[in-house]
């Protein structure tokens, strides 16, 4: 079995490996595997995706975006930027990968700036200066707890005082045994919901690397939220390889 890696050596992992993903096939990587690798498809999943879990997660919290300051951590080639346009005043997108990042400016994407980070951090962004910020299935490819938990950090850091946050994470029981994981949850299979089976257990094997990362359980997402100053925690979908954490920044 492969030793642990270093955290450096993680974060140097996830740039090789994105770029690499982005040259080969970008929208496949990025997307779901049952949306048709097409432009137009890509995008238009990300309508719905953004329809789904950004729209009324705003509505719920009463946060009017307009002329606000949206981040979006992991943004890919701005699947989901084009829909934060629409409803913020400025959308920055960052990136662990140049690749990607180059490919999302390439769009011309108005009042939207993409920047590559370190994969830990949102240097340059400066403290207490946006107001919402999002992340969808990112955590759930990041092989390391440290920098996980440094986005959250990050997040509160950058976050105006009142400004909301929504962050999309693989939330299981994880047992590590070197490069394995043990993970356990409840499947969140799209065949199983429509038959209503929204709490079937499952057990799974899974190699650490830059594709299957790392889990925070919820009890772990509250209390690391509750240290960093952010209130008003909504945890849905909670024990899922999709588990999604809100609130606020305490004013």
């Amino acid at each position: 079995m492969p030793p642990p890696l270093k955290p450096d050596s993680w974060l140097d992992a996830m740039r090789r490996d994105w770029d690499a993903r982005a040259r080969e096939n970008a929208r496949a990587y990025i997307n779901w595997p049952d949306v048709p690798n097409e432009e137009t498809a890509f995008f238009d999943s990300g309508r719905a995706d953004y329809a789904r879990y950004v729209t009324p997660f705003l509505s719920r919290v009463g946060f009017d975006p307009r002329g606000r300051l949206a981040l979006e951590i992991g943004c890919g080639i701005g699947r989901l930027a084009r829909c934060l346009v629409e409803d913020f005043g400025e959308v920055i997108g960052v990136d662990v990968s140049a690749e990607m990042v180059a490919r999302a400016r390439a769009f011309g994407l108005q009042r939207a700036t993409f920047l590559q980070v370190s994969g830990a951090d949102l240097h340059p962004v400066a403290d207490a200066s946006v107001d919402f910020v999002l992340s969808f299935a990112v955590f759930q490819h990041v092989p390391d707890w440290a920098a996980i938990s440094a986005y959250f950090a990050e997040t509160a850091r950058v976050l105006r005082p009142g400004g909301c946050f929504r962050l999309h994470l693989k939330g299981l029981w994880t047992l590590s045994l070197g490069r394995l994981l043990l993970e356990a949850g409840f499947s969140r299979n799209p065949a199983f919901v429509q038959r209503g089976w929204t709490r079937l257990p499952f057990v799974r094997l899974r190699m650490l690397d830059t594709w299957q990362g790392r889990s925070l359980t919820p009890p772990q997402v509250r209390h690391l939220c509750v240290s960093l100053g952010l209130d008003g925690i909504e945890l849905v979908d909670a024990w899922t390889a999709g588990m999604w954490v809100g609130g606020r920044k305490k004013t």
